[in-house]
This record gives C-alpha cells, structure tokens and sequence, in this order.
C-alpha cells in the first residue's frame, strides 16, 4: 500500500516555496556561471596580452640585432627559468632554439592562438617523471622566414578556474538545499496555522459559534486573516443572539395587543349591544401599531444590510432642526414640558434627510414619552471644533442606566420603568442603525436634571465631518 505524502506537501504554500527556491537556485546559478565567465575571459585575455608583449619584444630584438639576436635572447630566457615557452622554428622548419622540442599539435582559432599541453619536468626530478601541463601561445613570423612560437603556462590559473567552477556548482546546489528546507520548514509551519483555522471553520459549520482561531500576533497575513475570521465569527454570534432573542421579544410585546384586538372582535361579535363601529376603530387602531412595529423591524433589517445604500448627498440640518422644533413644541406643551431649541447655522452633513428627520424625531419621541410633566426637552444643533455635526435631545426624565445604555439600542429591549408606557423597544434601536449608515454615531449620555424623577438623559447623534 503507498504510503500517503504529508499533507503541508499538497499546500500552495510549499509549491510557492518550492518555486522560489528553484528560481533562487536558478539565479545563483546564472549569477555564478556570469561570474566564472567573466573570470575565465579575463584570464584569457591577460595570457594573451602578457603573450603579445614577448612577442613584441622579440621583433624589437630581430629588427636591432638579427635572428641571432633574438636566438641569444631565447637561450639566455629559455635556461633563465622564465615562465614563457620559446620556440624558434628555421625557415626549413627544422627547430633552432628553445625550450620546446616542436609545435603544438592544437589548431589555432581565427587570431592564431592555440591552447595546448606540454610536459615539463619538476625541478629535481628525473625526465621520466615528467608532468603535463596547459599552456597557451602563438605562433608569430619573423624575417627571413624564421618563426617564434611564444607560451605561457597557464596550468595554475586553469586550476584556479576550475576550483570556481566547482565552487559555482557547489553554491547552486546549497542554494537550492536550503531553499527546499526553508520551503518545507515554512510549509509545514503555514499548514499548521492554516489546518488550525480549518479545525476552527469545521467546528463553527458543526455548530459551536464559541470556537477562535489561534492567534500568533505577529502581525503577519495570516495572523490579520485569523483576526478578521474571530472578528467574522463574534459578529455571527452576536447576530445570531439577536435572531434567537427575537422571536420571543416578538411575542411577548405584541401577544398584548393581539389579544385585545381579538377579545374585543370577539366580544362584538357575541354582544350585539356593543358598539361595533368603536370596537372596529380600536382593532383598526392596534393593526397599525402592529404594522408600525413590523415597518420599523423592516426599516432596521434594510440599513443594517445596506439595501438603501446610495451616494450621500449634503444637506442642511439646520432646516431640520427648525422643522422638528416647530412640530414638538405643542406636543411639549400638551404634555405639560417645557421645550427649548438652540440651532446653529452653517452647519452641513451627508446624508438622506428623511431618515435623518426620523432618527431625530425618535429621540424627541422618547424624551417627550419619559419626561415627567413640569420637565424639560430641549433639542440643540452644534458645529464642534473637529468639524463633525451634532444633533442632541436632553430631558429631565429618569435617564438610562449606565450599565444599560449598551442593551438598550438592541431590538425589542425595553428597561423595567419604561414598561408602564406605550412601544415596542425598536426606537432607539432604529436610531442607531440609521447613525450607522450614515458612519455617524449615537452617544447616551446623562441629563441635567437633578430632581426627584432621574438624572435624565442626553441622546446625541454625531455625524462626521463632511469631506
């Protein structure tokens, strides 16, 4: 039976890895052999230059002195230990001096060099113990028809090349070695982190919405990648929270008026004395506060989803504010509340002003519901010195608890003493979902008021700075 790779051999991460690794080796490789070339050229071009210059001065010698100057000279250099090698060929062919017994086998290239191999003795030692050695020269034409064959031994510096190219081979072949362990090193570790997500996206799919991806917190991709995915899941938790919370916070506030609505038709149906035609309006009546309640659910699913999503438009909150404040001073003054305005001018938003009327006037809603008569309402407008636009509604009813003004914007949530009042818990909720979609935000905080009846409450919706 095959044994079965390891899984980090299958990941992208190791194929990646793999291939930068070859690529890297590839590269060295190309870097390397430039490097060898380039070496091997230079040497060449300085034996033949070193060459050329011994040649040079034999023809000075010839034009001076003669062959005969010139056999002295190859005599005198080729007993003298020099490092060329010297040939002086007679026009019959026949050799004449120098410590060569004959020409080199070798073709010449184009320019009439060759590269050839000789056998020198060591120093010391018998001529049966001779070594063999490359040298390169060339053969140059004197007058007379005499020839000089002029090398130079270049065996040390073959040496030295081949050691670099040994060296440029050895180099590729350790570039790859450890670009194929740092890739299955960092393979195996990528496969790791990611085989702990996974684990973590099985147990989720599989129900249990506790599960957190690890984190490394080093900052990295898959570091950010589990963070985004632990931010994913703590939304999907609270949401799914919320849909578990919902449907019994449905029941128990609309099980009322359902079941007056019901027991009043009931009761008109079996009592021929009732008055129907009060007994339809009243059902009339509560039908529309149920459709209320359903609209406002409504109208927060579809901000929240973005389904009204649309390019902002600027507009003046100042002329909502002077429309609010028109509309709410009678409610304040039929309620027994004294209601007060401060409106700044020149201030400018982004936003839909339609839903940016109901957002504000859900907070005077609540500040005229909760404020006891003889209170206050008071409705400010502001430009802060940042830019942003704030709209705020203070009243000097019982205000919200600190510890509950986090639950309080949730759906269908509604605070003991507010049981007593008529509402379905969805307006502040409302008001927060439109902040969000302006990327304004909602502030609670506490009121003025230091009577008998509460601290009070400040509702302010802030909206950013128009750009």
């Amino acid at each position: 039976m095959a044994r079965r790779l390891p899984a980090f051999l299958n990941t992208t991460a190791f194929r990646v890895t793999m291939l930068s690794a070859a690529l890297l080796a590839l590269s060295s490789l190309v870097i390397l052999t430039f490097v060898y070339f380039a070496s091997v050229g230079a040497s060449l071009r300085r034996t033949d230059a070193t060459v050329e210059e011994e040649i040079a001065v034999i023809e000075n010698r010839v034009r001076n002195g003669g062959i005969d100057a010139v056999n002295r000279y190859i005599l005198q250099r080729s007993v003298g230990g020099s490092d060329f090698l010297y040939l002086l060929v007679h026009p019959t062919g026949r050799r004449v001096s120098g410590n060569l017994s004959g020409l080199p086998d070798e073709e010449a290239d184009e320019e009439g060099r060759l590269q050839f191999s000789y056998r020198r003795p060591p120093a010391g030692e018998e001529e049966s113990e001779k070594d063999e050695r490359l040298a390169r020269g060339r053969l140059a034409p004197l007058p007379g028809g005499y020839a000089v064959f002029v090398g130079l031994d270049v065996e040390d510096e073959e040496r030295l090349v081949g050691g670099l190219l040994r060296a440029v081979l050895a180099a590729s072949a350790l570039a790859l070695a450890l670009g194929m362990a740092s890739g299955i090193f960092i393979s195996r570790r990528f496969a790791r982190r990611l085989d702990a997500i996974n684990n973590v996206a099985r147990q989720v799919r599989a129900g249990d919405l506790k599960q957190r991806t690890p984190r490394t917190m080093t900052g990295d991709e898959l570091d950010e990648l589990s963070a985004n995915f632990n931010g994913m899941l703590d939304r999907i938790e609270e949401l799914m929270h919320r849909m578990k919370n919902v449907g019994d916070s449905i029941a128990h506030d609309l099980r009322s008026p359902l079941t007056r609505m019901r027991n009043r038709l009931d009761e008109a149906l079996r009592d021929e004395s009732t008055d129907r035609e009060a007994t339809v309006a009243q059902a009339i009546s509560d039908a529309d506060e149920l459709l209320r309640v359903f609209n406002a659910i409504l109208s927060i699913s579809r901000l929240e989803s973005g389904d009204r999503r649309q390019v902002l438009e600027p507009i003046d909150p100042h002329a909502i504010a002077e429309d609010l404040a028109e509309l709410y001073d009678p409610v304040c003054e039929d309620a027994g509340i004294s209601f007060s305005a401060e409106i700044a001018e020149g201030c400018r938003i982004a936003g839909e002003r339609d839903l940016v009327s109901q957002a504000i006037a859900n907070l005077l809603d609540n500040a005229v519901k909760y404020t006891p008569e003889g209170g206050a309402v008071a409705l400010r407008l502001r430009c802060r010195a940042n830019g942003e636009v704030e709209f705020s509604v203070t009243d000097t009813g019982p205000g919200i608890p600190g510890a509950d003004r986090l639950r309080v914007i949730q759906r269908f949530v509604r605070l003991d003493n507010s049981r007593s009042k008529p509402g379905s818990g969805l307006g502040l909720s409302l008001v927060k979902a439109i902040a969000e979609y302006h990327g304004a935000r909602l502030e609670l905080d506490d009121g003025p008021g230091t009577g008998p009846h509460g601290p009070g409450l400040r509702a302010a919706l802030v909206f950013p700075a128009p750009k």
